[in-house]
């Protein structure tokens, strides 16, 4: 999953510095513990520190309970905050005029909002959202110091880079302007400006393997960035959690197992879920044994709504790889059993589920190399299999895009793109996600190629053919492809 989190910890550190050369508004020993996760002690200093509906206060409870609702992803939760943060803004609101350090906390508990309803595919309640965060920056943002400045001018010009060009209108009528804000180069001046050691640091660190990891075309951006940082900071959980899955988007599962698991990262146990799971993902990529029992640990206790189908989908693929098939139907039907899905992944999971035949053992070994990074082996088995003459219409297509995905990975653009042509021209019989996202990773090597027209044309065709699984990620980064190259 692009994973765990939607947008995820995007916003997650979006808290203040002080504003307009004042004293600290926003408590750093606090916003260090609660980035720990170190809950109970952030609480004893919160009530020590400062009263009930105090601005800075509501500031403080208003990240403490988005980082609970983000790494516990429960609707029940996320309403719960959203009914809360709507009396915090009132309350921020009267107090406006007189406290300068005001308009900042208005401005992210704006942001926590817009990141906790992408989480739950509510795009349009998050555009609103984001909307009316940009709108305190345009306006106060002149105030700011220039870290804050940096900070949400760059995570808002990241996020307004991701919204559906259908919407582009109406947020010009809005009044909206994202063409002025800062996007990474505001991160990346955030993260370097701050001291070592300091809270900001880890702030931007985060930001910055985040914004990569969830949005830059390069699937190694933020695990290059991550190593070229000397992975600094990862007795934090959250610095290694995130920096887990920038390794395994990069095709380096090795490293993210490492960074996961109890047994190779010292004292840094699971602190959520969700940790769980990816470990039990990153487990079954390497077809290891104990997959299984890391994704069963997880559907014990989910913490929350999300991911629940993934989980049960891929703890099936792991017994159907084992030649257990009946336990792997019996998973399989528990995916529809569950209630409904809340997000594309478990969506798309419901899907395969919901399909008569069980999937084909080799098929889905060869899937599960190319999303561990294992594109050697991947390569070598895709090979194998169109060799054999076992494969046709839609397996046949599939092994042309896994094959083509590997060149790719690899360097090779020639064959990716003979690959990917192969599976376009097989659309009618594919019927699947890869037809369109094998046309958008087309646009991205003729876009690498300086073959600009032809990154264009493929780009479009990925929009006309995208009718399957995961249809708002694969528009959203085939529009901001054209939107790049200028249409």
């Amino acid at each position: 999953m692009r994973n765990c989190f939607l947008i995820v910890l995007t916003a997650l550190f979006l808290s203040g510095n002080p504003l307009t050369g004042q004293s600290v508004s926003f408590d750093p020993e606090i916003r260090k513990l609660y980035l720990k996760l170190d809950t109970l002690m952030g609480n004893r200093l919160l009530m020590q520190r400062y009263p009930a509906n105090d601005p800075e206060f509501i500031r403080i409870i208003g990240y403490r309970d988005f980082l609970h609702s983000l790494l516990y992803q429960s609707k029940i939760n996320t309403d719960f905050y959203f009914s809360q943060s709507g009396k915090w803004l009132q309350i921020l609101e009267k107090s406006r005029a007189s406290n300068n350090s005001v308009p900042a906390a208005i401005a992210e508990i704006h942001l926590y909002r817009a990141v906790l309803a992408a989480q739950f595919s509510n795009y349009k309640a998050s555009a609103v959202e984001l909307v009316a965060s940009y709108k305190v920056v345009a306006k106060s943002g002149s105030d700011f110091n220039s870290p804050d400045r940096n900070k949400l001018s760059g995570i808002l010009g990241v996020l307004f880079q991701q919204i559906p060009d259908q919407y582009g209108k109406y947020l010009r009528l809005l009044g909206v302007r994202s063409s002025g804000l800062s996007g990474y180069n505001g991160l990346e001046r955030y993260y370097s400006a701050a001291l070592p050691g300091t809270i900001e640091r880890m702030e931007g660190y985060l930001l910055m393997i985040t914004a990569l990891k969830e949005f830059s075309q390069d699937p190694a951006a933020a695990w290059n960035f991550v190593r070229a940082e000397g992975k600094p900071m990862l007795d934090n959980p959250l610095i290694r959690y995130q920096s887990a899955l920038a390794a395994l988007k990069a095709g380096d599962c090795e490293s993210a197992v490492k960074l996961l698991d109890s047994r190779s990262s010292g004292n840094v146990q699971p602190f959520f879920p969700y940790w769980t799971y990816q470990l039990g993902r990153t487990k079954l990529y390497q077809n290891d044994p104990t997959a299984a029992g890391y994704l069963e640990k997880f559907l014990e206790n989910p913490g929350g709504d999300n991911y629940r189908h993934n989980a049960l989908l891929m703890a099936g693929w792991f017994y159907l790889l084992h030649g257990q098939q009946d336990k792997a139907s019996e998973y399989f039907l528990r995916i529809k059993n569950l209630s409904g899905p809340l997000t594309i992944y478990d969506k798309q999971a419901l899907n395969e589920a919901a399909t008569e035949r069980m999937p084909d053992p080799d098929l889905l070994r060869v899937r599960l190399l190319f999303d561990g990074g294992y594109y050697d082996q991947c390569l070598e088995k895709c090979e194998r299999l169109i060799l054999s003459g076992k494969y046709h219409d839609q397996e046949d297509g599939e092994l042309l895009y896994r094959k083509a995905r590997c060149e790719q990975r690899m360097g090779r653009i020639s064959p990716a793109i003979t690959g990917f042509l192969g599976v376009i021209e097989r659309a009618d019989r594919i019927r699947s996600y890869i037809v369109p996202n094998a046309a958008m990773q087309l646009g991205n090597l003729y876009k690498k190629t300086g073959q600009f027209d032809l990154a264009r044309k493929y780009y479009n065709v990925c929009l006309d053919l995208n009718k399957y699984g995961y249809r708002d990620g694969i528009n959203r980064q085939a529009q901001a492809a054209l939107r790049e190259l200028g249409r």
